[in-house]
């Protein structure tokens, strides 16, 4: 019934749309620029490190006062609006190389620009849904989102290292920016559910009362902690140390792009399920399954045949995808609507911000170490952290539906 419901919903589609089609461009993205600057004059491991992390530090530092903007400006605004702006940034870094003109010291510019433009949109994402459909709606329009933005995820890869071995990375990136315009003028339809809030504080004061809501629920601080060192391990491993790898063992862009095909398939598949499932302690299942991190890792590690990585790869997408719906739909049930964007700022903010040095280190590593040792220890800080959130009592308190019992009221703060 919540299928027919959500598809009779005309905001809702565009959001669906949005997210398909985004994403079909974030799919190609990754391998587009991996294989782009690995195969540049002065590309190599660590200038790809570089570039990849000279947009992970603006989105680390720009998530906290991108809470406070979107909670003042209203979600369906500020999405849109950061949406059309990356088109233009990305055509850029297409446009370069198409050109011959790319570099990595002009790439990190750009997407340091991308960066800022990221940390604006990401905390106004995991509340949007709260604007377009009741709350009874939320875990399966947040899973059917994912569908979408996993499905599209799955196009672009299926289709980016095709692209990049046949036209090149900058044609292939240009995909990627076309699509950004298209789901920023989709979302530029929903401004009228835009809800802004306006406390009649200060940005300063709002970043404070967003810390304090934040800091509230010790459930969130624990995952929250975890994800800042899974996330620093996983982007250098995917972004960076995988590429490498491919380049070695799996016949470059082509391997590379099946084993995140893979993956996206089993965040697709995860989405689906997410949709469906119903389970007593949501947090802590969710941060359970995300052991099947190190367990792919571990994979990498040991050079394993390409169709092993490409399961690891797909069973480690299913798990994310069912914690991150389980995630998103705690948040918008627990955090009080008028700071959700706030809250979900510095979620994203303490998830990610380990991301720029897992980045910056993964291409210089392999100076000094073998690429599988790199992957070993990878796997082990995955598997410390998941147990670490495991070991927080609030982590198994939170029921489904629920508030935190043992927890004050957000309101109280």
């Amino acid at each position: 019934m919540s299928v027919k419901t959500l598809a009779g919903m005309p905001e809702y589609r565009r959001l669906f749309s949005s997210r398909l089609i985004s994403n079909v461009g974030n799919g190609v993205a990754p391998i587009a620029i991996a294989f782009g600057v690995l195969a540049l004059p002065d590309g190599s491991p660590t200038g790809l490190s570089i570039v990849l992390a000279a947009q992970a530090i603006p989105v680390v530092l720009v998530l906290p006062i991108g809470g406070v903007i979107a909670d003042r400006v209203g979600r369906p605004r500020m999405i849109s609006i950061c949406d059309m702006l990356m088109a233009v940034v990305i055509g850029a870094i297409g446009l370069l190389f198409i050109t011959g003109l790319a570099t990595v010291p002009l790439l990190a510019v750009l997407n340091a620009l991308a960066g800022v433009l990221v940390g604006l949109w990401y905390p106004a994402y995991p509340g949007l849904a709260t604007d377009v459909v009741p709350d009874e709606l939320l875990q399966p329009a947040n899973a059917y989102n994912a569908v979408a933005g996993n499905g599209g995820f799955i196009i672009g890869t299926a289709i980016g290292g095709l692209l990049v071995a046949t036209v090149g990375s900058g044609w292939a990136i240009m995909l990627d920016a076309v699509s950004f315009l298209i789901a920023g003028i989709l979302v530029f339809g929903l401004r009228r559910f835009s809800r802004p809030h306006d406390s009649g504080e200060s940005p300063v004061r709002d970043l404070i009362d967003g810390w304090q809501v934040f800091i509230s629920y010790r459930w969130i601080v624990a995952v929250v902690l975890a994800f800042s060192l899974i996330v620093m391990v996983m982007r250098g491993a995917e972004e960076v140390l995988g590429p490498v790898l491919a380049n070695e063992r799996y016949g470059g862009p082509a391997g590379w792009s099946a084993v995140l095909g893979a993956m996206a398939v089993g965040l697709l598949l995860g989405a689906i399920v997410a949709a469906k499932i119903r389970v007593e302690r949501p947090i802590a299942f969710g941060m359970a399954v995300c052991f099947t991190l190190p367990a792919w890792l571990l994979t990498l590690a040991l050079a394993a045949p390409l169709p092993v990585v490409m399961v690891g790869a797909f069973v480690w997408g299913l798990a994310m995808e069912i914690m991150v719906v389980l995630w998103f739909t705690a948040l918008q049930r627990n955090v009080p609507p008028e700071s959700l964007s706030r809250v979900s700022s510095y979620d994203a903010f303490g998830s990610l911000m380990f991301g720029p040095l897992g980045l910056a280190l993964a291409g210089p590593l392999l100076v000094f170490i073998p690429i599988s040792e790199a992957f070993f220890i990878a796997a082990l800080v995955a598997a410390a952290a998941t147990a670490g959130s495991l070991l927080v009592p609030s982590v198994w308190r939170l029921r489904r539906a629920d508030g935190l019992p043992d927890m004050p009221s957000v309101t109280s703060n």
